[in-house]
């Protein structure tokens, strides 16, 4: 159960870092201009960069995310770690295709649908 908690924690550092990334730059942009095109313009920017940073959050930095890099937590395939940053983004997908029954599969299993559908799982690497 610690585990699943700590991936929940994960996934709430990833998506406060990424709106944070996504919306305080736009924010500053947005009150420049008094113009409606130029605010939805910025707003668009904003949502296809925070959605990109979704998808790719496991590749950016590499191959974990901030958020699990933060709570000690990596990817693992047939109990070797994830370098391919395709598979990543798919696990991505797969898990967002269906977010209900995969925070219940978390929950219940430690599994999201992306984890089922790319044979990956989440382990812990504390040092001791």
């Amino acid at each position: 159960m610690f585990l699943r908690l700590r991936r929940l924690l994960a996934l709430y550092l990833d998506c406060i870092i990424i709106f944070g990334i996504s919306y305080f730059p736009m924010y500053y942009i947005y009150t420049l201009f008094e113009n409606m095109f130029m605010n939805i313009v910025t707003s668009i920017i904003a949502i296809i960069l925070m959605v990109n940073l979704f998808l790719r959050k496991d590749c950016l930095i590499g191959y974990n995310s901030i958020g699990k890099k933060i709570v000690k937590l990596k990817i693992y395939q047939n109990d070797k770690m994830v370098n391919d940053k395709k598979l990543l983004i798919d696990r991505i997908l797969y898990t967002v295709k269906s977010p209900i029954y995969s925070l219940f599969s978390l929950l219940l299993n430690n599994k999201t649908e992306g984890d089922i559908k790319c044979n990956t799982e989440i382990k812990s690497f504390r040092k001791k």
